[in-house]
């Protein structure tokens, strides 16, 4: 089983359908893509990985993004796991989502996750229903 093998220098990304570098922020990535889907219920078809996007003018790349009849839902920032979850991350997020508008917002180091409506101080402690904008 060589993309579940922690050993390995790749780990089969299925989203992306390619064998990708086995770093500790992939491997949040993969953690986070599986809890979207198998404990969340939310549709692999409505899921996008490291994609670009322009930033004030320069591209940038997202981690993951979900999408609910089309629109841009929530956008996912993750972390390695030694990387705290502080307002550096935030700020990256912010920076993504002035230019995504997307109205659901995670950030996640695979130990803890933030989970919040983009506009307003509201967080929550669990992934939202998929396609729900308002709680």
């Amino acid at each position: 089983m060589h993309e579940l093998d922690p050993h390995s220098d790749t780990l089969w990304d299925a989203f992306r359908r390619k064998y990708v570098k086995a770093t500790p922020e992939e491997w949040v990535r993969q953690d986070a893509l599986r809890r979207l889907v198998l404990d969340a219920g939310y549709p692999s078809a409505s899921i996008a990985v490291e994609r670009g996007i322009q930033v004030h003018g320069m591209v940038r790349r997202f981690d993951i993004a979900v999408f609910h009849q089309g629109q841009l839902w929530m956008l996912i920032e993750c972390k390695a796991e030694h990387i705290p979850l502080n307002e550096s991350v935030g700020d990256q997020w912010m920076r993504y989502n002035s230019a995504t508008r997307a109205p659901w917002g995670a950030l996640t180091n695979g130990r803890e996750w933030q989970i919040f409506q983009a506009e307003g101080p509201k967080s929550v402690p669990m992934l939202p229903a998929f396609g729900t904008f308002v709680l």
